[in-house]
């Protein structure tokens, strides 16, 4: 009579996490979500600030290339905390100045706004010694200060057939605008301009020497 041969039965381990495993990964995948997220929100809001910077210097850039080609008036208001309006002559003008022709202006189009939570300000702890300012101007106390000429504060621009740029009086309008996220210090960032030329700048604050300070 033949032996039966009798095999051991083979236990198969059921595939799957055990509920520690999962609760490990999903604490690992958190963290990393929130590590992602504290380098994602400072950059965001660079990314708010910097677009402010360029929307001002594509304003004024273009308000003075149009003013030349055009052979007339541009002017460019800032209206605090966020809008910007550019308005054209409607008239010749005469001998290049605001005046000579008084030109009444018209919206050259609709007024633009900043970028959510960037506004016209300034953030307390920008640079405010002398010469340490953008291009020297301004004491770093005004959001929006063009006129210096005339003891500052000025809002408004008129960009001249000539490549100026004057205040209301005629005179050469050299200013600056700052523009940040309000309580973010590295946020801000400012825009200069000279009168003689129209030329506009931009400036980007971060450490220079262990201190805050303006760089282009």
């Amino acid at each position: 009579m033949s032996k039966k041969h009798q095999f051991p039965k083979l236990r198969c381990r059921q595939a799957g996490f055990s509920i520690l495993e999962m609760v490990i990964v999903v604490g690992i995948v958190l963290v990393a979500a929130a590590a992602a997220l504290v380098n994602i929100i400072p950059s965001m809001k660079t990314s708010r600030s910097n677009a402010g910077m360029e929307l001002v210097l594509g304003e004024l850039r273009r308000a003075h290339e149009r003013s030349i080609d055009e052979r007339r008036i541009y002017r460019v208001t800032f209206v605090a905390p966020q809008t910007i309006q550019v308005d054209v002559g409607t008239v010749g003008i005469v001998g290049s100045t605001i005046t000579g022709s008084a030109p009444a202006f018209v919206q050259a189009q609709p007024p633009l706004t900043l970028p959510a939570t960037t506004q016209f300000i300034v953030v307390p702890g920008i640079p405010t010694a002398p010469n340490t300012t953008p291009d020297g101007f301004g004491s770093g106390n005004t959001a929006i200060n063009f006129d210096l000429a005339i003891g500052g504060g000025g809002t408004q621009i008129y960009f001249q057939p000539d490549g100026r740029a004057l205040d209301g009086g005629n005179q050469l309008n050299d200013g600056v605008v700052y523009l940040a996220e309000p309580g973010n210090l590295f946020s801000s960032r400012a825009v200069t301009l000279y009168g003689s030329t129209g030329r506009a700048k931009g400036w980007i604050l971060g450490q220079v020497n262990g201190a805050a300070g303006w760089t282009q």
